[in-house]
């Protein structure tokens, strides 16, 4: 009888050959490797949130300073540079979420992985070489056995093979007129002895294989005790990974941040900020036909008066000029506005300027006897339209919204006289409304 060779190599490898368990041994050191691996994936998801913050930023510095400079005008360009804020806001989102990711999430992966986790000399981890030690010493009885098994079972098809030849050579030797009766004599005998090798290492063979049977519930057994042992180490690594992506969830969640609604319903707000009709007005009282025109009229010459140009800022107003006065002019502006009024103030030679300004409190005081006859009256209540800085040391600043009073009506080139905060100066007249 005979066996065919191949059937001495398993079919198909399971956990129970030998040395397979080396496969879950190496999951344990891939745990460790996965440790390592996650680190590095959260420190560049952080450099990649750390990037997009500061193109965010520099996107939106870039586009404020290009709105200052562009033809946008009014609501429409103060919607436009405020809608920036939005970026300037995710950008504190997303550098957030990158220190998050790295002060929190990576920093709980590295201290997991140094608690259960601990490095050999020669590399990899002595959990996993405790764990393949452990599998080696339930696998070495058995073992020995499978191997006496396969020994026996190679001598058994050894002699069936050897039996099989010496039975064709005692067939053919019949069949053939050459062969003596000594050499058939000889083929006879090699072919009982052929059967009898057969027999005998049949039942070594039967007998070895049912050692090794009989010891496979206690090899089963050792085996299944380390596995679970293997087992308990990665449930806890696969529990723990998953609370990691819980926590690498909530980081990247911005849904999550009451701050996100908030900044854009902001930036809703700030489109709403948007009108038309105001941007329509706005162009045409300083860029169009509503602008107030200083025409040309009749100017006599005047010899006994001087003419001074206002220069820069803070510099007096009034010069002492000579026996007969000084005539100041104001300059016109850069910034669409009305034209500045060409002010003449006639000042005696015998009296010297004490203020940096032609609208000295005490000149011009509203309650003092002379407002009247100077061509002001006590005040009339104004409401900023606009914001206006004033650009020279006798002009009036104030935002939109803000209330002052209004001490001299408008004049031919579309200024007014008032007073702000104890301070008396210009101020453009279509940038107020009464009230």
């Amino acid at each position: 009888m005979s066996m065919p060779e191949d059937t001495l190599a398993p079919v198909s490898e399971t956990f129970w050959d030998l040395d397979f368990y080396k496969h879950t041994v190496k999951r344990t050191e891939d745990g460790l490797n996965m440790c390592n691996e996650m680190m590095k994936f959260l420190q560049e998801r952080a450099d990649i949130e750390k990037e997009y913050a500061k193109r965010l930023k520099a996107w939106a510095k870039k586009w404020n300073e290009s709105f200052d400079r562009g033809p946008e005008y009014a609501t429409n360009k103060q919607t436009l540079k405020r809608s920036l804020d939005e970026a300037d806001k995710m950008a504190d989102v997303h550098l957030e979420i990158k220190d998050r990711l790295l002060n929190e999430v990576q920093t709980s992966i590295k201290d997991w992985k140094n608690e259960n986790y601990k490095k050999q000399m020669v590399g990899g981890c002595k959990e996993a070489r405790s764990f393949e030690e452990d599998f080696k010493r339930a696998q070495k009885p058995w073992a020995k056995r499978l191997e006496k098994m396969l020994k026996c079972k190679k001598d058994y098809y050894l002699a069936c093979k050897q039996e099989k030849t010496a039975n064709n050579q005692e067939n053919n030797a019949r069949n053939s007129s050459d062969v003596s009766p000594d050499q058939m004599k000889k083929l006879q005998e090699r072919s009982e002895k052929c059967r009898r090798d057969v027999e005998t290492t049949r039942v070594v063979y039967k007998q070895s294989l049912e050692e090794l049977n009989a010891y496979n519930a206690r090899y089963v057994t050792d085996m299944t005790e380390v596995f679970k042992k293997t087992q308990e180490f990665e449930e806890k690594r696969l529990k723990f990974f998953k609370k990691f992506l819980y926590s690498y969830h909530s980081c990247l969640d911005i849904s999550q941040k009451k701050m996100i609604p908030e900044i854009y319903n902001q930036l809703h707000q700030t489109i709403d900020i948007s009108d038309s009709a105001k941007d329509l007005k706005w162009w045409s009282l300083y860029r169009g036909i509503d602008m107030a025109m200083a025409w040309p009229a009749y100017e006599e010459y005047v010899t006994e008066f001087h003419s001074i140009s206002r220069k820069e800022k803070g510099k007096s107003s009034y010069v002492s000029g000579g026996s007969d006065g000084v005539m100041l002019t104001a300059v016109q502006k850069g910034e669409p506005q009305p034209n500045r009024p060409a002010s003449v103030t006639t000042v005696p030679t015998q009296q010297h300027a004490t203020s940096s300004s032609p609208f000295d409190e005490d000149e011009f005081d509203e309650g003092s006897g002379d407002s009247k006859s100077n061509g002001y009256k006590l005040g009339v209540k104004v409401k900023a339209l606009y914001d206006y800085d004033g650009q020279e040391g006798d002009e009036l600043s104030f935002k939109a919204g803000e209330i002052f009073l209004k001490i001299k009506d408008r004049d031919d080139q579309g200024w007014c006289t008032g007073r702000k905060d104890g301070r008396l100066g210009l101020y453009p007249d279509n940038y107020v409304e009464d009230i």
